[in-house]
């Protein structure tokens, strides 16, 4: 196991700590004598987390309530941890409009892209001066599948998340020259906190099941998909929580466009959430 304090810094921030992946983001991270600075806006939760992870591993903590939809959300997190020896970010929080895109609220499609553009644009860039400037540090931008192609019911949030897996591809070309790693993290199908799955007997009546539709069917979990990702800092610019992604990736490479988006659009079609009573934005 690589020593990421020596190689990176003491402390690590996630955005989005407070529950599911992000807490287990956090763990994973405790697990490996790293500080914890817990982002997210619901105090109380991130509090409990601090107590639990600080008790269990023996780490320091730091919480940070914060919308991360907020216009000032990235520098409140510059500011509250200007005096920590921070090595790793993990920009874990995601704002997830979904439903078909003519019938979506303004203030969800405002808070999509505020979450999942502006503030983590603006937190890599107030983060990686300092990395820079140390000659060492490591950013994972939390993307998604959905990032990589369109994605019916899901647009504004397919849109936005490769606008994510973009930014964190660029930066890695940009800062590895300093020493920094910067990686896009693809994160499929994960039994994190809100995932409803498929609908009842979706897919399974498929003799031609695609891959995305296998992996909603048999989702990873959260401290799977956590732990994959600290053996790979080193390795971006993009990599993937789970191997079945990647291959579907590459397997999608060799077919039409037009193929590929039609595919997603039938998975989509049989999640659970477009059944009567989902929500409409879930974060």
């Amino acid at each position: 196991m690589t020593d990421l304090t020596t190689k990176y810094g003491s402390w690590v921030l996630v955005a989005g700590a407070s529950a599911g992946l992000g807490a287990a983001f956090a763990e994973s991270a405790a697990k490996r004598g790293l500080n914890l600075v817990l982002a997210a806006r619901r105090a109380t939760v991130l509090e409990e987390r601090a107590r639990e992870f600080g008790a269990r591993y023996g780490v320091r903590t730091r919480v940070v309530p914060v919308d991360l939809g907020d216009e000032d959300a990235a520098d409140r997190l510059l500011v509250a941890t200007d005096d920590l020896d921070l090595g790793i970010v993990i920009y874990n929080a995601a704002a997830e409009p979904a439903g078909l895109f003519l019938d979506a609220d303004r203030e969800d499609l405002r808070t999509n892209l505020a979450v999942n553009c502006w503030t983590p644009t603006l937190l890599a860039q107030g983060l990686g001066r300092r990395f820079r400037d140390r000659r060492r540090g490591a950013l994972a931008l939390v993307s998604s599948m959905a990032a990589q192609q369109g994605i019916a019911r899901f647009a504004a949030y397919g849109a936005a998340k490769s606008y994510e897996l973009i930014l964190a591809e660029s930066l890695w070309d940009e800062w590895r020259e300093f020493g920094v790693d910067a990686l896009a993290y693809i994160v499929g199908a994960t039994a994190s906190t809100g995932f409803r799955g498929a609908a009842p007997g979706a897919y399974r009546d498929n003799p031609d099941l695609s891959e995305g539709a296998s992996r909603i069917l048999v989702p990873a979990s959260p401290e799977d998909v956590a732990e994959r990702l600290y053996d790979r800092f080193h390795l971006g610019p993009r990599q993937y929580s789970h191997d079945a992604d990647e291959e579907k990736t590459r397997a999608d490479a060799t077919k039409s466009r037009a193929d590929v988006v039609t595919a997603m659009g039938l998975v989509t079609a049989g999640l659970a959430r477009f059944h009567p009573g989902a929500s409409r934005l879930s974060r």
